[in-house]
């Protein structure tokens, strides 16, 4: 029986990383981007109709 040598049997599943988690994070990553937006306008909204109550 030959020995196991992981430089030449090291394939994509090794360490971890699967198609299904990979999607995972792309989704997260526009889903973060997006609520980040969104709560960016919300809160800029918010201050400028707070700055022209006062004018």
């Amino acid at each position: 029986m030959d020995p196991f040598d992981p430089a030449l049997h090291y394939g994509p599943n090794d360490a971890g990383v699967s198609a299904f988690s990979i999607a995972l994070v792309v989704i997260g990553l526009l889903i973060g981007s997006w609520a980040f937006g969104a709560l960016y306008g919300i809160i800029s909204n918010f201050l400028q109709g707070n700055k022209n109550k006062s004018d």
